[in-house]
Formats: C-alpha cells, structure tokens, sequence
C-alpha cells in the first residue's frame, strides 16, 4: 500500500538525522552564567539544582567523550534525586536522548521522544515533527492507535500541512475503522485544494466513497460520485452515478433516459456492463428514440463491454429498424406538432430528430416548442436541447440550456443530471481554448 510505503519512509528517516531537538549544551560554570547574565539580562538563564550539579558534571563529561553506555548507566542514579527542577529534567532527557540514539536503542528513543514531548520540553516547532516520527514508528509497528494519535497531534501543529499530510490522517482513520473522522479530513482536503485553484485527486473522492458506503449516507455519497464523474470522468464512475439515479428515481424514465444520455454521449464516459447498456436501449426504445439505442449499443460493442453476437445484435437490429420506422414519419409529424396548440408536442417531435441525429431540427423543434409553452418537463426540454447544442458545438448556448434545466429542475435528479453536463462543458471549454491559442501560434 502506497500508505504503508510513505509511512515507512517517514521512520527511515526518523532514525537517520531527524533528531531535531533543543540538546542541552554543557552544564556552565557559574562564573559563565553571572557573564552571560551581565550581557543579556534580558533572556532567561538556567537554574541548576545543587543536587543536580554536583551529581551531573562527571556526566557531563562522559557526554562529552561520547561515552553513551556510561552515559545511560548513570542517569538513573540522577534521575532519582527527588528535587530536580525542570532544568534539570530538561538537561537530563537531552542526554538519554543523545545516548539513546548514538547506541541504536530505537525502542527507548522513541519512548524517549514521547516523554520529551509529555514533559513539555519540546519547542513548538519541533513539535510536529517529533509526533511525526512517532507515528510513523507507531505505523511500522502496525499499532494503529498510536500512529492516528501521533498524527493527529502532528496535523494539530501544522496550521500549512500538505495535502497529502491530511490524505494520510484520513488513510489513518480509515485504518482505525473511524469513517466519520476520515470523511471529515478528506472534505478539508478537498475544498481546500479548490480553493487553491486546484484539482482535488481523484484518490480523495475514492476514500470518501468508501466511508460514505460505509456510513450509508446515500445522500452525500451521490453528491461526491458526481464532484468524481465531473472531475475524472470514467465510465466507473458514470455508471455508479446511473445506478443512484435508478434507485433514486424509482426507475423514472424520463430520469433514466437523460442519466443514460450524458454518460454514453462523453466521449470519455461510457457505462461500464452489458446491462447497462442494454437498460439504455430498452430506455430509449420506450421513450421514442431509437437512434439513441443504436449508438448505445454500438458504443458498447466497439468497447467490447456488450459482445457482438446473439441477442444483442438482435437488440441492435430491432433498434435499427425502429429508427428507420421513426424516421419516415419526422416530417409529417413536425408538420402536425406545428399545428398543435402545446409546445410538448414539438419537443417530442425533436426528440425524434435528435434520435436520428439531426441536431439542428432538433434545436429547432425544441426552442419552438418551450416558446410556445405548454410543455409538462421544462428541464427535461432544456436537457435534449443543450444536449443538441453541444452536439453542434454551439457549447455557449449548450451552458445556457443545461443552466435553464438546473433552475427549471432545481433540487430534482434532472437538475442534478444539468449539474453533469454543465461540468463536461468546463471540461471541453478550456481544452477548445488551448487548441485555438496552439493554431493561432
């Protein structure tokens, strides 16, 4: 696992020169401390204990000469003196520390680090870093308590921690079976990162819908599949989305008919089962619009997702035919919607055309149709009509259509359909501008 390998790293190089602690110097002579005192009386001096200095300066000069056994072998004795001070303390865990690591001693220098830190003497920017190393101890020894623990206290102290830092806490909870606090963290991570200017990683959206179906919020879990489907688009992710949106829906047609259309009409989408590419089929046989079940199947065929023999080229030929049969009759039946009282008529006409694949009679049809009024789905209209549009390339007035059905469908699985098309259209928008600056140039 990528998490287990970042944490390992982490320990290396805990143990090879991330020793970044405030070490005491020599113990100081008293006539160097009344100097020092004499030229900066302004900055705090240490206060020795007698006690403490009378045992302490034979280690000291152990300390010097690097003598760390010794060293260690004689600190319990001045650890026991029952009137150290904090200085004294302070001086003495700098020493265990140094011996500790010099003589290899990795499991008392990490205890070593945490009664440092329990005891306060670490300096606030050290502090990060020491529970850091704790943690990723902690995670190589597969105590995942205490690695979440020393990491969180690490992500306390670091007001600009990195993205990938807080990816990791989330990774930590995960592991700790704590959904909630992981899901928290990764919708940090994310609305910061765009508040940035940035792209959230794909990763972070994956994490969350793990925790989501875990803490079976099914209603946060289809707004972060579709932020997923808008940012990295997939058939993966598309089909995820189609599935919500059928429970969702109840199977609502005209719901399904649109969730099918947006998915298989990116060119980087697409559904990801012979099902689903059969449901769309069977959607758009219903709803009138066979071409719509033509280019499904053919789309799914050439991916070699639907196999390319017996029922399904059955499939593929009765939606053939249907679009012949329908096609025939689009002239006689626009002249008829023409005379007809509603717009609703007209729309279903362009339904019919866009299912052929004239996407201009269809714009045509549709626009006449929502004019006139008297049209029962107004978001549903605007779907099929920016979906025309942008099949024309006519993106600008593909945004207005699908920013029509987001306020006609507000809050509805339509409106949250708009929500897709309208992030595909960021999608195509800045890559049409970078291919006009490269011909201009």
């Amino acid at each position: 696992m990528k998490h287990r390998a970042s944490m390992a790293d982490w320990t290396r190089a805990a143990l090879t020169g991330l020793l970044v602690l405030a070490m005491a110097g020599p113990l100081p002579a008293m006539a160097a401390r009344e100097r020092a005192a004499k030229e900066a009386p302004t900055e705090p001096q240490q206060q020795f204990s007698k006690e403490f200095v009378k045992k302490a300066v034979p280690v000291q000069k152990l300390v010097n000469d690097k003598k760390w056994p010794e060293v260690l072998a004689a600190l319990p004795e001045i650890e026991a003196i029952p009137t150290l001070n904090l200085d004294d303390r302070k001086v003495l865990s700098g020493w265990k520390l140094q011996a500790l690591q010099a003589t290899g001693d990795t499991e008392g220098l990490m205890a070593g680090f945490e009664r440092f830190l329990a005891d306060g003497f670490a300096a606030p920017e050290q502090v990060g870093a020491l529970h850091q190393q704790l943690a990723a101890w902690y995670n190589s020894k597969k105590d995942n308590v205490k690695a979440l623990e020393h990491y969180q206290a690490f992500i306390d102290a670091t007001p600009d921690a990195e993205a990938k830092e807080i990816e990791t806490l989330a990774r930590l909870y995960l592991q700790n079976n704590r959904c909630e606090d992981a899901d928290r963290w990764l919708v940090r991570v994310i609305d910061n990162t765009r508040r940035a200017g940035k792209r959230p990683d794909e990763l972070w959206f994956q994490l969350r819908d793990r925790c989501l179906v875990e803490l079976k919020r099914d209603d946060d879990r289809l707004a972060n599949l579709e932020a997923l489907v808008a940012e990295y688009p997939s058939r993966d992710y598309y089909s995820r989305v189609v599935a919500l949106y059928r429970a969702r829906s109840g199977d609502d047609k005209v719901v399904m008919l649109n969730a099918f259309r947006v998915a298989v009409s990116d060119p980087l989408g697409g559904l990801g089962t012979v099902g689903s590419y059969l449901a769309y089929a069977d959607v758009a046989l219903v709803m009138g619009s066979p071409g719509e079940a033509v280019r499904a199947l053919e789309r799914g065929m050439r991916e070699e997702i639907v196999p390319d023999a017996g029922s399904n080229q059955a499939a593929l030929q009765e939606a053939r035919a249907a679009l012949a049969a329908d096609s025939r009759n689009l002239a006689a039946d626009a002249a008829a919607a023409a005379k007809s009282a509603k717009g609703e008529v007209e729309v279903k006409v362009g339904l019919g055309y866009f299912s052929k694949g004239d996407y201009a009679r269809t714009v045509e049809l549709v626009r006449s149709g929502l004019t006139r009024g008297g049209v029962a789905r107004v978001d549903d209209a605007q779907l099929l009509l920016g979906a025309a549009l942008l099949e024309l390339g006519r993106t600008d007035e593909a945004r207005a259509a699908f920013e029509a059905a987001a306020a006609a469908g507000s809050g509805s699985l339509l409106g949250r359909i708009a929500g897709l098309w309208l992030a595909r259209l960021g999608r195509v928008e800045p890559a049409a501008a970078v291919d006009e600056s490269r011909s201009a140039s």
